[in-house]
């Protein structure tokens, strides 16, 4: 279900910006594996494991995440 743009900046203003992300990723998520071990890793606060999905799909794209970033 989108939201528009004020509706977005309602729920940023008026709540936790990164719960928001969080609640509006999740509903987005669909399944989609990558996206849910995301999602899992940001609701753990895991910085470290959220860069090394980061870095092994650049890796995957055959890209040096380090030089991308």
């Amino acid at each position: 279900m989108p939201i528009d743009l004020m509706q977005f900046i309602a729920l940023l203003k008026n709540g936790n910006p990164q719960q928001t992300m969080i609640n509006m990723l999740s509903q987005m998520s669909n399944g989609n594996p990558v996206l849910s071990n995301l999602l899992q890793l940001a609701k753990a606060g895991d910085t470290k494991g959220i860069e090394q999905v980061a870095r092994n799909i650049v890796k995957e794209k055959g890209m040096d995440f380090d030089k991308e970033f």
